[in-house]
């Protein structure tokens, strides 16, 4: 009965507080682990997770695998984009590159590298830890052409990440090419984006030629 009405407002600011913190609390996405070669510039609370150019999850934390032969982001992701991030959800690291293609990553000599993602857009089984690829896959989902696998015959020569180009214009690309373990000759994967994926029949043919023009 003695009570005074003045205890009723921090009462109200404290129902206030907590439930300001349940809905931070429930906003949060789920935590993933990917599983890196090396750091790369990987900072926690400032690298991005992105899919398609757009922030999706950021890195809370960095550390080491237990046995020190790679390096573990722990990236929160953003709640709605979380349950497509399925196990065959796909991650690299981005940062400025140089190659046949051109430069490439050069938006992060400003803002840092980050952490590019793909997946479908169907939810699929979930996962919470990943190992990361070394660079940008050659097919990536949502992506609509032509997969091709190429080699170079006796005396020639495959350069990777190099551009498919037809008359002029650049039809597709060429992923990372390795040496067949004969040693005799390489391989790469390509890909023949849509629609200029319907040019190509048995008789097309590829060759590998300078980038110079005079």
């Amino acid at each position: 009965r003695g009570a005074s009405f003045v205890w009723l407002i921090p009462i109200l600011a404290l129902l206030i507080a907590l439930g300001v913190a349940w809905k931070s609390y429930d906003d949060l996405g789920p935590l993933i682990e990917v599983e890196f070669e090396n750091g790369a510039g990987i900072t926690k609370r400032e690298t991005e997770l992105r899919y398609r150019d757009i922030p999706v999850g950021v890195v809370e934390d960095v550390r080491f695998s237990s046995d020190l032969t790679s390096v573990v982001a722990k990236i929160r992701l953003d709640k709605d984009v979380a349950p497509f991030v399925d196990q065959d959800a796909q991650f690299w690291i981005v940062q400025a590159e140089l190659s046949a293609r051109g430069v490439t990553g050069l938006d992060t000599v400003l803002s840092g590298v980050y952490i590019e993602g793909t997946w479908d857009n169907e939810i699929g089984k979930a996962a919470e830890r990943f190992q990361s690829l070394n660079e940008a896959p050659i097919y990536q989902h949502g992506e609509e052409g032509l997969k091709i696998s190429m080699r170079s015959t006796r005396g020639g020569s495959l350069t990777d990440h190099s551009p498919i180009t037809f008359r002029g214009i650049e039809v597709g690309r060429v992923g990372k090419a390795r040496i067949s373990e004969q040693g005799n000759y390489a391989t790469a994967e390509a890909i023949i984006y849509h629609p200029h994926s319907r040019l190509v029949s048995s008789t097309t043919r590829f060759w590998d030629t300078s980038g110079f023009t005079f």
